[in-house]
């Protein structure tokens, strides 16, 4: 199995990178990407880690993009390439970030919720601050009975203290990262409040600006839904992409690998995604071959 969808305390995480990385090798994944929310900070650790262990451990981000009036998270994979424009877009949406986390916190404040921005940071530590921060701090004040009820009632988006967060238009998003060597994949759309027809005109429009995959395994797709998606990546030329979106204990129903214990995203999803890989690499003018699957599983 592979899974392609892993964050760690450097987004909204509760697990280091290091801890993830090792707990993906020790349940023998052939193939596993760290994705947290933009951010590219450990794409060289993380490359420097898969070579001292012979693993595929891809570096990879999930960037905040918008589509038609929504959040649409963008997957890419392996950032082969320059990083500048990336990163001076990922700093433009991390002062964003920090803008919203302020206004949350000063209408929880206005709500009679005592709370302050340095408990939130505190709570957060090494991690870029976020909801999560402020739903687990929240739960530790007992206001709220659970995370998800910190969502449903205060930060999510019908939540009394929710603002939107920073992001750039999804075809733009795409653009950002095939310039900086990724393979791009929208992550779970079978989540995006869309009809049958609205969601077929959304895969058009992805295709047309070069969108390379979609996210058809999921843990919350239901059999249908992933069923809709992979005859969807078959239609319009998508890769295939999957992960089990682990959080640690942010989301302690949702396990590497296996997401809520039935999820299977199957090996043989990562050649054609190699093979992406090189193509984009050629594109953004990237020097070096790319190590295919078989090369590092045969270390």
């Amino acid at each position: 199995m592979i899974d392609l969808q892993l964050h760690t305390t450097d987004s909204d995480g509760t697990w280091p990178w290091v801890r993830v990385l090792d707990a993906c090798l020790a349940m023998g994944l052939k193939a596993f990407a760290i994705t947290d929310h933009d951010t590219v900070r450990r794409r060289a650790e993380i490359i420097e880690w898969a070579r001292s262990h012979g693993a595929l451990a891809i570096p990879g981000i999930e960037l905040s993009t918008h589509d038609r009036g929504q959040t649409v998270h963008l997957l890419g994979y392996f950032l082969d390439g320059p990083l500048k424009k990336l990163e001076s877009k990922l700093a433009f949406l991390l002062l964003g970030r920090a803008d919203r986390n302020g206004l949350i916190i000063r209408r929880l404040q206005e709500l009679g919720i005592d709370i302050t921005e340095e408990e939130v940071r505190k709570a957060a530590g090494e991690a870029t601050m976020g909801r999560p921060h402020i739903a687990r701090l929240l739960l530790e004040k007992k206001c709220v009975k659970s995370m998800q009820d910190a969502f449903d009632r205060y930060l999510g988006i019908t939540g009394s203290a929710y603002f939107p967060k920073e992001e750039i238009p999804l075809r733009e998003g795409i653009d950002l990262l095939h310039e900086a060597g990724a393979v791009t994949s929208v992550a779970h759309p079978g989540l995006l409040k869309r009809t049958p027809e609205e969601m077929q005109a959304s895969l058009e429009d992805w295709r047309n600006w070069g969108l390379d995959g979609i996210e058809a395994v999921y843990p919350m797709y239901s059999a249908e839904q992933s069923a809709l998606f992979a005859r969807s990546a078959a239609k319009y030329g998508f890769l295939m992409t999957g992960g089990s979106d682990f959080h640690g204990d942010n989301k302690p129903h949702i396990k590497i690998g296996v997401g809520t214990g039935s999820l299977h995203v199957p090996d043989d999803l990562i050649e054609p995604l190699l093979k992406k890989r090189e193509e984009i690499a050629r594109a953004a003018r990237v020097h070096g071959e790319p190590e295919s699957l078989a090369t590092i599983s045969a270390r």
